[in-house]
């Protein structure tokens, strides 16, 4: 089992003493408190950016920046990251009034960026025009966009709970039925996709 130190140099040491440009030090480290936390306090990675940005006094924006391009550089297979990352906002997903569209919230840039063209290629139209972070898409549309990336079985029982949410009588009957479909759907979805979709769900799914 890896630690930050070991990780660190690891990485650091790789092209020789030296040789690894500041910025890419700054993912690094991002990277690695995201995946064990400060002085072993835990993982950072599913705790809000404004949350991290306080705790490490640093602007929300840079941490950011720096969780963008830590995934980039150092998360492993970009496919991994973007799809577990993705079912992490799923797996906190709301449904809007009458059922007709989802709604994501993501900060995530590398799962925003991906599931956007996603959409983007099957000619999709979602809505992000209120808050940048914040992703309305039509529930077929997104289905559409889902069945090219994950498990059938998974995603047809995430149909058909959403269609039994959709049916609820109240807005917010039809919310917590919709919130485990969601939850349960991430999870099947993320194990069928194999142990690096897992381990990058996991990872992101913690306090808000």
């Amino acid at each position: 089992m890896g630690t930050f130190e070991k990780d660190f140099l690891e990485n650091y040491l790789k092209f020789g003493l030296g040789s690894l440009p500041k910025t890419d030090i700054d993912a690094l480290v991002m990277h690695l408190l995201d995946l064990y936390g400060p002085h072993g306090s835990g993982p950072l990675a599913g705790l809000s950016n404004q949350v991290v940005s306080e705790r490490l006094r640093t602007p929300a924006t840079k941490i950011r920046r720096l969780r963008y391009e830590a995934a980039l550089k150092y998360g492993g297979r970009i496919e991994d990251q973007a799809m577990g990352r993705l079912l992490a906002a799923l797996s906190k997903a709301s449904i809007e009034a009458e059922g007709k569209k989802i709604c994501l919230i993501i900060e995530d840039s590398l799962a925003k960026n991906w599931l956007q063209g996603q959409l983007k290629i099957h000619q999709q139209i979602f809505d992000h025009s209120f808050n940048a972070e914040i992703i309305k898409v039509d529930a077929e549309g997104l289905f559409e966009v889902l069945k090219t990336c994950f498990d059938k079985a998974a995603l047809a029982a995430f149909r058909s709970g959403y269609t039994a949410a959709k049916a609820k009588n109240s807005q917010e009957e039809m919310k917590k039925t919709f919130a485990g479909v969601a939850m349960k759907f991430a999870e099947g979805a993320a194990k069928a996709a194999g142990a690096g979709v897992v381990a990058v769900l996991k990872a992101h799914i913690g306090t808000p």
